[in-house]
């Protein structure tokens, strides 16, 4: 029985390495067919969203003591202003935007699917950050000064499942320009 445990380990072991990567491989054909149903269960929209809309608002409260912090008028006023709107319009938007819909017909994605190209062109690493987490940095490989978004997935209930996004700075987003990944994204909390 021990010669076959071996072997029977290290299939296991070879198996468990090969799964992210035949999920982001199926991620890829989901996104590009379009196929919403595989989306649903390659992606946790709920806590992608929870997590996306506490992201956002804080990294946005940020920038707005910030600029309070700089003093003024404006900067007071328009400080005040971004904490008392931001949460409200943060849960709206990112309800709107993120679903797999949106996902789907991305004007980027419309052309990637028209040209027959593979959304792994736009991974630059993809490895684990434990046992059940897996780290995947995506980047414009078109546009050099693109930002790196890092994907987080988690392994639950047996298969892997993408449950945060980490965003670039808001001055990126907000001007659309920049470069840079703020760093390791840790793994949501449920």
């Amino acid at each position: 029985m021990r010669r076959w445990a071996l072997p029977i380990l290290g299939l296991f072991l070879a198996l468990y390495v090969a799964y992210p990567y035949v999920t982001l491989w199926r991620l890829d054909q989901a996104i590009l067919k379009p196929d919403i149903r595989t989306l649903d269960t390659l992606i946790d929209w709920e806590i992608l969203r929870r997590q996306l809309k506490a992201d956002v608002k804080l990294a946005l409260i940020d920038k707005a003591q910030t600029d309070i912090g700089k003093g003024g008028f404006a900067g007071i006023f328009g400080g005040a202003l971004t904490a008392l709107l931001v949460p409200t319009l943060v849960d709206s938007a990112v309800d709107e935007m993120v679903t797999p819909e949106k996902l789907v017909h991305n004007e980027k994605v419309d052309g990637l699917r028209r040209q027959g190209k593979s959304l792994a062109r736009f991974v630059t690493y993809a490895f684990f950050t434990s046992p059940t987490a897996f780290r995947v940095d995506l980047k414009d490989p078109d546009d050099k000064d693109a930002p790196t978004i890092t994907t987080l997935l988690e392994l639950t209930h047996g298969r892997w499942r993408i449950v945060a996004l980490k965003l670039p700075p808001p001055e990126t987003w907000l001007k659309g320009s920049g470069s840079g990944n703020t760093g390791p994204i840790p793994p949501p909390s449920s």
